[in-house]
């Protein structure tokens, strides 16, 4: 079967930010989404693959950073290299600040939602991590990105 999730695309495109002990991270994701309104849940469907599971599933927090047109490139960069071995935040110039639960947050984002981990879920090969929303930082309007495949992505 080829690729039947692309069938629900074009999907917003989010950075996603961890922290456990002094190692962070930040990746890229277009499956995040709202899950609750009372209380404020949302959701990340992270591959176990991927260093961003190891730091929030140990650190038990993650940081939603909303994407504009502006940071394509930095939501290309994020997503295409892991940063078991690295510190993408340092080589791809991402500037951050930190939240109320300690985790990184992108400066250069429009909006940033601060989650504690509330729950995991063993979901096929990916994790779906819920967390509350505990904090939220609005910096500006702007458009989302929405990832549309490949590197092809659109501002809605």
């Amino acid at each position: 079967m080829e690729k039947l999730y692309r069938i629900l695309y074009p999907m917003r495109v989010v950075l996603i930010t961890s922290k456990y002990g002094k190692r962070e991270n930040v990746m890229a994701a277009a499956w995040c989404f709202p899950i609750s309104m009372d209380p404020p849940l949302f959701g990340v469907s992270v591959s176990r693959k991927r260093f961003s599971h190891e730091l929030i599933s140990k650190g038990k927090a993650f940081g939603i950073n909303l994407v504009g047109k502006d940071m394509e490139k930095e939501a290309l960069l994020a997503g295409r290299s892991s940063g078991k071995g690295k510190d993408k935040f340092v080589e791809f110039c991402i500037n951050k600040e930190y939240g109320k639960l300690g985790i990184p947050l992108l400066k250069d984002s429009p909006a940033s939602i601060e989650c504690r981990l509330v729950k995991e879920i063993e979901l096929g090969d990916h994790v779906l991590f819920v967390g509350e929303a505990v904090n939220v930082i609005k910096r500006r309007e702007a458009k989302g990105l929405y990832h549309k495949g490949e590197d092809e992505f659109i501002e809605i």
